[in-house]
């Protein structure tokens, strides 16, 4: 190998190495310069944003959670106010600002909530209420209680499980059993990934089920689990597991911003 090659071999594993120590802003600016991570990812973002594939729109929406930088997020606030035409691509724009859980973004999330024409794109936007905030989302919940459709009562189900409140259990297994196929899909994720963790806990999770993230519960399952959470008290379960979790939130976040850092810095490298 000769020695430049050999160099640049050595000082990618530097950068590598780093990248699992400092943080992720340091990192980039190592790397890119001060500033040019926000410039090269806002106009990428953009552009992909202002896409005519919804689907890469969408995508676009995810990745904004991770740099929510302000003109991604008004592209994703003008999005929800009816820029964005496909349903799938504005349940993802409502979705990224649940994620990124900015209070300003409530007006923009109320109207989807008050007057968007899919029950798919309401559900998430009364998710993202609950991310926001809390209390918002329970003012919401008790002002348009007489107007709620089935999706409207999935999405506050999803709503209160984020915020630890068991009272929505019972409304999405009621849905991955009899709604239809898409409320069965989402009814069946929210509650693998909020209700899964707590029966765990609790050692009554079905060790056999077989069934991961994403998959239909069958409605034999539905009803297993349902017989369940009726012989345990699922609030005391989640309340001492959510002071669990605010105990080490802090660490996980910053585990996700390295290793994060550390991913990010290897695509820019082998990239270029």
């Amino acid at each position: 190998m000769n020695q430049p090659a050999a160099s640049l071999k050595l000082t990618l594993r530097i950068l590598l190495a780093a990248a699992g120590i400092v943080s992720a802003v340091t990192i980039w600016q190592m790397v890119l310069g001060p500033g040019a991570m926000s410039i090269r990812i806002t106009d990428y973002l953009c552009a992909a944003l202002r896409s005519d594939n919804p689907g890469l729109r969408k995508r676009a929406a995810w990745a904004v959670t991770r740099y929510p930088y302000p003109e991604l997020v008004r592209m994703l606030v003008d999005g929800v106010l009816g820029g964005e035409a496909a349903p799938d691509a504005r349940e993802a724009f409502v979705y990224a600002l649940g994620r990124i859980g900015d209070r300003h973004s409530l007006g923009a999330i109320e109207s989807v909530i008050d007057q968007d024409p899919s029950g798919y794109v309401r559900a998430a936007a009364w998710l993202a209420a609950a991310r926001c905030d809390p209390e918002h989302f329970r003012t919401l919940v008790a002002t348009r209680a007489a107007a709620q459709a089935a999706w409207d009562r999935i999405g506050i189900a999803q709503g209160r499980l984020q915020l630890a409140d068991m009272r929505g259990v019972e409304t999405l297994l009621r849905a991955a059993r009899d709604g239809d196929d898409a409320q069965r899909y989402v009814a069946s994720l929210t509650l693998f990934k909020g209700l899964r963790p707590l029966l765990d806990t609790a050692g009554r999770w079905p060790a056999d089920c077989g069934l991961r993230a994403g998959q239909l519960w069958p409605p034999a399952f539905v009803d297993e689990i349902e017989r369940r959470c009726a012989a345990l008290n699922l609030q005391a379960i989640a309340d001492d597991s959510l002071r669990l979790i605010k105990s080490i939130e802090a660490t996980q976040r910053e585990v996700r911003r390295i290793t994060g850092a550390r991913d990010e810095l290897a695509e820019v490298l082998v990239g270029e």
